[in-house]
């Protein structure tokens, strides 16, 4: 991946020690190694990943933990196993056409951040409506399917202390060619787009450029190869 003059690579193997374990181990640029080991079926419904640096466990060793049984989904995320723990957890239960969620975050300090969302589908419409931040922060959101390539959205975030309001609108598509495009627009004057497709058989690329409204620029180009 190239961000301007940033170059940053890594490669990533993966091995099937059984139908239900799995093993990847990734090395990038600088020679650091990350493990995860993936284990499904102890408990039907339920998958755990336990990931992290062989050189550096103390700090990266992470359990993840999911369940997905009937119409209700349990995530717990275990990080700082070896050091200070740290779980954040949430449950979503589907309603039908709705779906409802909490999360939230403790440490030993206690609870450090809580969540509750609610999300809804009415015909090719989705929206979704979130109070995070210890109810200090409401997102507002709505994603509309255009067409049967293009797909466009809009989200609002604001701070109920402050009063501070963000809004940001963009558009998806999919061209002939199989490749995709996307357009995002903030009302910080901000822009992105976005442009992505397979290369070369195995080779996806993607390029993205953003400017904000001082006409700064970034760019970056990222390429995937699957054998």
């Amino acid at each position: 991946m190239s961000k301007g003059t940033d170059v940053t690579a890594s490669a990533t193997g993966n091995y099937s020690i059984d139908k239900d374990i799995n093993a990847d181990v990734t090395v990038n640029e600088k020679g650091d190694v990350k493990a995860t080991f993936a284990h499904s079926g102890l408990v039907d419904g339920l998958k755990t990943t336990v990931s992290g640096e062989p050189a550096n466990l103390a700090r990266t060793l992470k359990i993840a933990n999911q369940l997905l049984h009937s119409d209700m989904g349990v995530k717990a995320d275990i990080s700082g196993v070896l050091g200070t723990p740290k779980v954040d957890a949430s449950v979503l239960y589907n309603l039908g056409d709705m779906q409802v969620g909490v999360e939230a975050a403790v440490s030993e300090k206690g609870v450090s951040g809580y969540a509750l969302g609610l999300q809804t589908k009415i015909d090719d419409i989705t929206a979704a409506l979130i109070v995070a931040d210890k109810m200090e922060t409401l997102k507002a959101s709505g994603v509309m399917k255009l067409d049967s390539n293009t797909t466009a959205a809009v989200e609002a975030v604001y701070k109920l202390k402050s009063g501070d309001l963000k809004v940001s609108a963009g558009a998806t598509t999919k061209l002939d060619n199989g490749h995709t495009t996307r357009l995002v627009l903030s009302s910080a004057g901000n822009a992105q787009v976005v442009y992505a497709g397979e290369v070369a058989k195995g080779l996806q690329g993607t390029a993205c450029a953003q400017v904000d409204q001082a006409l700064k620029y970034k760019y970056g180009l990222q390429f995937n190869y699957k054998m």
